[in-house]
């Protein structure tokens, strides 16, 4: 143990007070409801997930994607909202994402600290809340952008990543895209692996193949490929698809 490992103080997670999500789009409220076709098309993908990951405590995967507007937020809402629906099985979202949080708006859910904040203050409490139903909790990405990036590869993120794993059954992370930003990439050593979501008729191939490549090969546990109503047309009244890749 390094002696930067050493001065990281204990990590705790503050008390989880509850809040009522009022979603703000159809496609969210319809995915933290539970009983509709798309939840069990995420239930499918969250199966495949834990397949490509077994016996590990403290299951951990990013949500990724190449650009802006994949999806790969709403994709990390319905996760959460099937994983916490297991019976004892505690799940978190760690929203990285702190240029252009979304996670809030989403839910309907007031702004307050997070992420950010708490990297920048060591000894506080994560600043995590209970979203119920469906009974998640949600590390938000915070009021302010990170004035310092780097900090996610800095023993701060991995010790938090750390206390996620034994505190919680399941961990998502709402990653940044990865082509303007490099937080994915910074924190991939942390994680199980990445769900990468790719949009249809939204990125060019190309886009996407560099993407990718910019993540460790072995950390791609699969593709989800969203929004393709031509699959099965006679399915989908709001025109969203998910289904998994290699995971």
């Amino acid at each position: 143990m390094t002696e930067e490992t050493r001065a990281q103080p204990e990590v705790r997670f503050a008390p989880w007070p509850p809040q009522k999500p009022r979603p703000t789009s159809e496609i969210v409220a319809r995915l933290l409801d539970g009983r509709t076709f798309a939840i069990d098309e995420v239930r499918l993908l969250a199966a495949r997930l834990k397949a490509a990951v077994p016996g590990r405590k403290g299951f951990c995967v990013g949500v990724v994607s190449a650009t802006a507007g994949e999806g790969k937020s709403s994709l990390c809402l319905g996760l959460a909202s099937v994983l916490a629906g297991e019976p004892g099985r505690k799940t978190l979202i760690i929203e990285l994402d702190t240029r252009r949080p979304s996670l809030e708006n989403a839910l309907g859910l007031p702004r307050m600290a997070g992420l950010a904040e708490w990297l920048g203050n060591p000894g506080d409490s994560v600043p995590v809340r209970r979203v119920h139903p469906p009974g998640f909790a949600l590390l938000a990405a915070g009021l302010d952008p990170l004035r310092r990036p780097e900090i996610l590869a800095t023993p701060r993120m991995t010790g938090l990543l750390a206390a996620a794993r034994a505190e919680f059954e399941y961990v998502l992370i709402d990653c940044p895209p990865v082509l303007p930003v490099a937080d994915a990439i910074l924190i991939q050593d942390g994680l199980d692996g990445f769900a990468f979501v790719v949009r249809a008729r939204h990125s060019p191939r190309e886009t996407v193949v560099r993407a990718a490549s910019r993540l460790k090969p072995e950390k791609v546990l699969g593709t989800v490929f969203n929004d393709e109503s031509h699959i099965l047309p006679s399915y989908y009244n709001y025109g969203d698809r998910y289904y998994g890749g290699r995971a």
